[in-house]
């Protein structure tokens, strides 16, 4: 992992942010993450939004890195049907 995921992971504290069920974190290249963050509702992830922005601003900073966000709904129905197609 790169030193930007060595450092979330020993000091990342997102216990502020409301409705925050899940984060699911990626490493896709030496220099390069993703995160999926899941709320209990749509309507509270826009309400977190500026804070995660807030937040990932001094982390952007830090590691001199660019941090991107998109907002989605979780499709509920169509997950459960492709996971059901997957071989165990």
């Amino acid at each position: 992992m790169g030193v930007g995921h060595d450092w979330a992971e020993e000091n990342a504290d997102l216990t502020w942010v409301k409705g925050l069920t899940k984060v699911d974190t990626f490493h896709i290249a030496p220099d390069k993450g993703m995160a999926i963050y899941f709320f209990k509702s749509t309507e509270q992830a826009k309400q977190s939004l500026q804070g995660l922005k807030e937040f990932f601003a001094g982390y952007s900073e830090m590691f001199e890195c660019r941090v991107n966000f998109e907002l989605g709904a979780f499709n509920t129905a169509l997950s459960e049907k492709l996971t059901s197609q997957a071989k165990g």
